[in-house]
């Protein structure tokens, strides 16, 4: 997928805790996007600590390309959740400032769906829309989600999709034909071969044969016909019906490496988010690197406070990608402890993945 674009995703879903752990699960399936730079996620969990949460739900919201809302039971009973942030979300998704797609989590009233017209509802198969619960097994319903999503991504991100699209349309017609040609070659094969063996007194028998033969093929290639003027926009999605947003990030991806990013004092050897870092005096080189000054957590937007590289490698060592100066915003992707330090250090050092934040992270 040719992304000059990152498309950022945010998750809604309610609290319960089936829905949160089903969000995790899915949000594994679309991980590969956000290692490729493709795209970025949000969801409440990943507010920091002492924020307004409300505050920070709403602005998340309001700068998300891709809306996954999580239906639920649960979901559609929560005031919070169905009037004031699924109602937000279809206003974004009518002005195509964002994409909603409805994913079905388990089992719910279809009287939801008035309130999503022409919106993508996924899992889908050829059985139809099903909630995820209803697979088995639970992984071949993500799955199905995450190239569902891919597929908006590309869309969003890719100025070639409806070409591409169009494409792929008349290749699923050219296979309908070419199948129902083959059956078709292989009767008439096995009607011919069998004709020549045939005593002499049937020869006019063929001619009913040869009849019966076009009639066949008409009603074969009519059939396929009716099936593609029928359900077109339905089983092959051509693009033109579906709202397209307007995506919030226009710069090309920035490269994602590894920077040190300071240590903790050595109380436990665990990870600690929100741990602080320690500043030495003694020592500007070991100067946390970041802004706020504590462990991060992966989704977390911090900002560089000291100059540092940006590595290709985690173990820090080796090409350095480029140098990031004081004042740039990062987002943190992973976070993990140096294996080696000396015994009798008192503190336990950190790095972290991080990718060069985009126009998403200044807004």
């Amino acid at each position: 997928m040719p992304a000059t674009k990152v498309v950022k995703v945010f998750y809604c879903c309610s609290d319960s805790a089936q829905d949160e752990e089903m969000r995790q699960k899915l949000e594994d399936h679309l991980r590969a996007l956000e290692w490729k730079g493709i795209s970025t996620s949000w969801h409440r969990r990943m507010i920091s600590p002492g924020k307004e949460w409300k505050s920070e739900i709403d602005t998340n919201l309001k700068t998300a390309d891709i809306i996954l809302v999580l239906i639920s039971s649960e979901f559609t009973a929560s005031d919070y959740h169905w009037n004031v942030l699924a109602k937000q979300a279809m206003e974004q998704h009518r002005a195509k400032t964002s994409r909603v797609v409805a994913i079905l989590l388990r089992p719910v009233d279809d009287y939801w769906k008035v309130s999503f017209p022409n919106v993508k509802v996924l899992p889908k198969d050829n059985k139809g829309r099903r909630p995820i619960t209803e697979w088995r097994p639970y992984d071949k319903a993500f799955a199905n989600i995450a190239t569902g999503i891919r597929e908006v991504v590309e869309e969003l991100t890719d100025s070639a999709f409806p070409i591409k699209k169009i494409l792929r349309w008349i290749r699923a017609i050219v296979k309908l034909v070419a199948k129902a040609a083959g059956n078709t070659f292989i009767y008439l094969a096995r009607a011919t071969f069998s004709s020549l063996f045939r005593p002499s007194r049937s020869r006019r028998r063929n001619r009913v044969s040869n009849i019966t033969v076009r009639l066949v093929i008409f009603l074969v290639l009519g059939g396929i016909l009716l099936h593609l003027i029928s359900q077109p926009f339905d089983i092959l999605e051509i693009p033109f019906s579906a709202p397209k947003p307007t995506v919030n990030s226009t710069k090309i991806v920035n490269p994602t490496g590894w920077i040190w990013i300071g240590m903790v004092n050595k109380t436990s050897d665990s990870l600690s988010v929100g741990k602080k870092l320690v500043l030495q005096p003694s020592d500007p080189k070991q100067f946390p690197r970041i802004e706020p000054p504590v462990i991060p957590s992966p989704g977390t937007i911090v900002t560089v406070k000291y100059e540092v590289n940006l590595m290709k490698e985690k173990s820090l060592s080796g090409k350095t990608i480029v140098k990031l100066k004081k004042g740039e915003k990062l987002v943190i992707l992973k976070v993990e402890r140096f294996s080696k330090v000396a015994k009798n250090s008192p503190y336990i050092k950190w790095k972290a993945q991080v990718r060069k934040c985009n126009s998403i992270c200044n807004k």
